[in-house]
């Protein structure tokens, strides 16, 4: 239910950011919203009994890890492109995640991707690439104009 929820509140923010006259510039934006979750999971933390971070290092690495990759660049250029490109082509983007995970986890670790796993990859590429296509003007819908002037009639190719 958390990933389905904060889909949900992405995407309402995206639609919501859209409509605010004097929307935030992301370099103010990210940090209110590291703020604002750090307070949040903080709280999350002092209910369930776990405020105490770990020692060990690995945990600070992933720790910085997140923020730098996943805060900053993810978030960070999800706005740029929410501000760029606009909520439908920058909603499409996002499904070319799972294609990025797939080829940093076999960079990273080696895993390599089955048969069922590149035909998602297929998909998700096709849909992107349909969604975000910019479509040329269809010549034989253009009008001109009529003799008189006053309508206008489609334009009828010559055969």
């Amino acid at each position: 239910g958390l990933p389905f929820a904060a889909m949900a509140a992405l995407l309402a923010a995206s639609f919501l950011e859209r409509r605010v006259r004097a929307p935030l510039d992301p370099v103010d934006a990210i940090p209110l919203h590291c703020l604002v979750s750090a307070v949040l999971f903080t709280g999350v933390a002092l209910v369930g009994g776990h405020a105490a971070p770990p020692a060990a290092g690995g945990f600070w690495t992933a720790v910085v890890w997140t923020v730098l990759l996943s805060t900053v660049g993810g978030y960070g250029f999800y706005w740029l492109s929410l501000r760029r490109n606009g909520v439908t082509r920058t909603s499409a983007l996002i499904y070319l995640t799972p294609p990025t995970t797939l080829v940093w986890a076999y960079a990273m670790f080696g895993d390599a991707p089955g048969w069922t796993a590149l035909a998602g990859v297929a998909v998700c590429v096709i849909g992107v690439t349909a969604a975000t296509a910019r479509r040329r003007p269809d010549r034989s819908a253009q009008l001109a104009e009529d003799p008189v002037g006053d309508r206008a009639v489609p334009r009828v190719p010559a055969e």
